[in-house]
C-alpha cells in the first residue's frame, strides 16, 4: 500500500506564481508558436513569420477537433516550495571542506530506503539527541546506513493557517548529528523547515546577537553532509516501528541547491 506523504502545491499559496492555459486558449497560444518550430532555418522563419502577419499560418478553432489544444501550466516559485529536498549545496558552497553537492550531485540510491518515523510530539518544539535516543527506544527501532529517519511533529495539520509557520518543531544539529553517527544521511520532517519558527531565530538573534541562533541545522550541514526532506505530510499514517519503504527523487534541477519531490512510503500490509 502507498502511502502519500507530499504536500500538495496550490497554485494560491503564498509565493506561487500561476498562469493556466486551458484548452481552448491552446489555439491561440499554438498559433503565435508555429510562427518558428525547432529546426527551422533563418530563411524559414522569415518566411513563415510573414505568413502568420498576413493570416495564412494561423490556426483556427474549426483547425481542431473540439476546437480544442492541449492545456498547459507555469509556476514560478522557489525550489523550497512544498514538499522539497534541500541538498547541502544549500547550506553553504562548501561541507566539511569540500564543495557542497548540488541536487544532480546526490545520489539516487539516497532517496529510497527503509524509513523509520520517530514521534517527537512532546519534545517541547525543540528536538534534542536525548530525544531522538528515546524516540528510537518508543519505536522500537534500529537504523544504520540507508534508513531514512522522519520526524513527526503532526505540523501538516495546521497547513494553510499561519501557525503551521510560527508553532513548528526544530531538530537541533545534536540530534542530527546523533543520527549521523549511526550511519543514517536522509532526515525528514512534517514541518516547513528543520530549524523551527523563522520569527523565533531572528528574535533571539536580536535578543542575543548570538549568530549561531539563526538557522543553525542547516548551517551544520557545512560541516557534515547531511540530506533535509522539508514539507513532509502525513507521517501518522505509517506505522511507528518501520516496516515501510520510503522513497523521495528529488526532480533532476541542474545547478540547484534543493528540489521538489515526491514522497511516498510503501507500507507493508500485514497478511
Amino acid at each position: 500500500m502507498y502511502v502519500d506523504l507530499s504536500i500538495p502545491i496550490s497554485r494560491r499559496a503564498p509565493g506561487v506564481e500561476f498562469e493556466q492555459w486551458l484548452h481552448r486558449d491552446g489555439i491561440r497560444h499554438l498559433s503565435r508558436r508555429i510562427r518558428a518550430l525547432p529546426g527551422d532555418s533563418r530563411t524559414d522563419r522569415r518566411r513563415n513569420y510573414w505568413r502568420w502577419l498576413t493570416g495564412a499560418r494561423r490556426l483556427r478553432v474549426r483547425d481542431l477537433p473540439d476546437g480544442c489544444f492541449l492545456s498547459n501550466e507555469f509556476y514560478r516559485m522557489s525550489v523550497h516550495q512544498g514538499t522539497h529536498v534541500d541538498a547541502p549545496f544549500h547550506y553553504g558552497p562548501e561541507c566539511a571542506g569540500r564543495p557542497a553537492k548540488k541536487v544532480l550531485d546526490l545520489p539516487l540510491e539516497w532517496f529510497r530506503g527503509p524509513g523509520v518515523v520517530l514521534d517527537v510530539r512532546e519534545c517541547g518544539g525543540r528536538v534534542t539527541a536525548r530525544d531522538v535516543k528515546e524516540a528510537l527506544r518508543a519505536a522500537g527501532s534500529e537504523v544504520g546506513p540507508g534508513t531514512v529517519v522522519l520526524f513527526r511533529t503532526d505540523s501538516d495539520l495546521r497547513l494553510g493557517t499561519p501557525a503551521y509557520y510560527t508553532e513548528s518543531t526544530a531538530v537541533t544539529p545534536e540530534a542530527v548529528d546523533h543520527l549521523l553517527d549511526l550511519g543514517v544521511k536522509v532526515l525528514g520532517t512534517d514541518c516547513w523547515s528543520f530549524d523551527g519558527p523563522a520569527r523565533a531565530m531572528v528574535e533571539s538573534f536580536y535578543g542575543t546577537g548570538d549568530p549561531a541562533a539563526l538557522w543553525p541545522t542547516h548551517i551544520h550541514g557545512r560541516k557534515r553532509e547531511f540530506i533535509q526532506i522539508e514539507g513532509l505530510a502525513r507521517l501518522r499514517d505509517l506505522p511507528p516501528g518501520g516496516a515501510f519503504t520510503f522513497m523521495a527523487f528529488p526532480v533532476a534541477l541542474a545547478d540547484a541547491g534543493a528540489a521538489w519531490c515526491r514522497a511516498v512510503a510503501d507500507v507493508v500490509q500485514e497478511p
